[in-house]
């Protein structure tokens, strides 16, 4: 009994020195240190590319995937003034709500479709140039070689800008002008409606079709006599078509927004590269 003692004596005294050799090696405990603040300090030139042009781009960037649905549609409607109904030799029944017109239903449907582009377009642009005319830009962030950059993209973005802007120009006038034409025409209907009675015991001779029937294209307004007639021309001759013409001018609209956004984009991107430093805590 007094040998098992010892031992289990011993054995408390050696667990005693080694939970106080342990105590003494283990690092005193430490308050946690307060947390460092950091101060992020942008540049006016980061600051505008990131709250103003990459926004203007992006919407600059819809317009030209909505724009470019407009010349399929041109196509369509040249395809549906051969191949659609005759709208003008069409029967018009003014009681089931068919006035008339000088567009044909393929013709018409074609518009709507051209119609449906005009407000998103629109409205891109007017909200691009708020975002350019915004003060900073106008009046300068105050750091003059970053004004300098700025005033430059937003130059090349307002010139990317013009040139979407009549491509807007070009498909909400043919939609206006045709869409006028035909409520010019609007009552022609009532009016032969009316006048049938009248024209059954006629023996005279009809009236020639007015020319303002004839030609959609000047939606009210009466020729100019000496309207040089395009298919005349020597060139034009073949295949001429107004509609045709405005696909042209379109195509080349979209052409110069492409080029004059592929510039702006060189200068976008020569700036954005000044941004890629990290910022230092302070």
């Amino acid at each position: 009994m007094l040998r098992l003692t010892c031992i289990v004596g011993a054995a408390l005294v050696a667990l005693r020195s080694l939970v106080a050799s342990a105590a003494e090696t283990q690092p005193a405990a430490t308050p946690t240190p307060p947390p460092q603040i950091y101060r992020v300090v942008t540049r006016p030139l980061c600051a505008e590319l990131h709250r103003t042009m990459a926004p203007a781009i992006g919407m600059m960037l819809q317009n030209d995937t909505t724009i470019k649905q407009s010349p399929k549609l041109f196509r369509q409607y040249n395809t549906a003034a051969l191949y659609g109904d005759d709208a003008g030799s069409a029967t018009k029944d003014p009681v089931a709500g068919d006035p008339g017109g000088v567009s044909n239903n393929s013709q018409n449907m074609v518009l709507l479709g051209m119609e449906n582009l005009i407000r998103p377009i629109a409205n891109n642009i007017i909200a691009i140039q708020t975002l350019l005319d915004k003060p900073e830009l106008l009046h300068g962030t105050g750091r003059p070689d970053d004004d300098k950059r700025l005033r430059e993209i937003r130059e090349k973005l307002l010139k990317a800008l013009a040139a979407q802007n009549a491509s807007l120009d070009i498909i909400s006038g043919f939609v206006d002008t045709q869409q006028m034409a035909d409520l010019q025409h609007a009552g022609e209907a009532y009016i032969s409606a009316l006048s049938q009675t009248d024209q059954r015991g006629s023996t005279s001779t009809p009236s020639p079709i007015s020319p303002l029937a004839a030609n959609p294209g000047y939606a009210g307004l009466p020729p100019n006599p000496y309207t040089i007639d395009l298919a005349t021309v020597p060139g034009l001759v073949v295949g001429y078509n107004p509609v045709t013409r405005l696909l042209d001018a379109l195509n080349w609209t979209m052409d110069q927004t492409l080029s004059r956004e592929n510039d702006a984009a060189k200068a976008v991107m020569a700036s954005a590269s000044l941004c890629g430093q990290t910022a230092q805590p302070h």
